[in-house]
């Protein structure tokens, strides 16, 4: 039996987080009575979420479309920035219908993401085939930051939706996507050399700001990761092959961040 808000108001209660729950778990019964007695639309919970944005990430169709004709706004954000759409895009819950809900919710526009790569002699600290100034010039004839940036863009064109607009400088972006690639390697006689390639990962919202988004993709010169060299002739065919795998979830975390600095236009 569903209790009337109206009684819990009339006793100084706050009804916020039972709206909050009815919406994220798509109880649009309970939804419609809070809000006919007066619960506030736009409630947030400790994350800054809305009724409307969590029923978007949990996929809650009906919900949305409920929380929408009642005049939720759409474009508000969360303490990290999110709005309904990017919780359903980028970090859904559960197996709801949040392609549905994509297509209810007004589509924000496509953000501006600039992108710099640049290349880290760092950890080259050793080869049995030469010494380190000869294994630096060899990996750094292999433009390995020249070809991140062309898969990039290539899963840009291809694969990524249509999701953001690449541009070229960082004062005309929402965000800046750097990227650091940091080739290791490490001489394991007499077997050869012990080679990796990570990758730094760091959004910001402007040049020198803070960090939106921080990861590092790749893995140490010891352990399964690692591929061996048996002379330097033999490294662009394995760092090459390196960068591939981590273009996906690298875009995807990206766009995320962006979408969260983007502020509306």
């Amino acid at each position: 039996m569903l209790v009337s808000a109206l009684a819990i108001f009339a006793q100084g209660q706050d009804y916020s987080a039972d709206l909050l729950q009815a919406a994220m778990r798509g109880r649009n019964g309970q939804v419609k009575a809070f809000l006919d007695d007066g619960a506030s639309i736009e409630a947030v919970d400790a994350d800054g979420r809305t009724p409307l944005m969590l029923a978007a990430q949990h996929g809650q169709l009906a919900t949305v479309e409920l929380l929408l004709g009642r005049g939720a706004n759409a474009s508000a954000r969360d303490r990290q920035g999110d709005s309904a759409y990017t919780l359903a895009m980028f970090d859904p819950v559960g197996h709801g219908n949040q392609a549905g809900v994509l297509k209810l919710l007004p589509k924000p526009p496509r953000p501006k993401m600039a992108i710099e790569v640049t290349l880290s002699s760092s950890r080259l600290t050793s080869s049995c085939f030469g010494t380190r100034e000869a294994v630096a010039r060899t990996v750094d004839e292999i433009h390995l930051d020249d070809k991140f940036l062309r898969a990039f863009a290539d899963y840009v064109r291809i694969s990524g939706r249509d999701l953001v607009e690449l541009v070229g400088r960082p004062a005309d972006a929402d965000g800046l996507l750097r990227v650091q690639l940091v080739p290791a390697s490490a001489c394991s006689a007499p077997d050869g050399d012990n080679l990796n390639l990570t990758i730094d990962v760091n959004v910001l919202g402007e040049p020198g700001g803070t960090f939106a988004f921080a990861k590092s993709y790749g893995g140490a010169v010891k352990g399964p990761s690692a591929k061996q060299a048996a002379n330097l002739a033999q490294y662009a065919a394995i760092f090459e092959p390196s960068i591939a795998p981590h273009i996906g979830p690298i875009y995807s975390a990206a766009v995320a961040a962006v979408y969260r600095l983007a502020r509306p236009r």
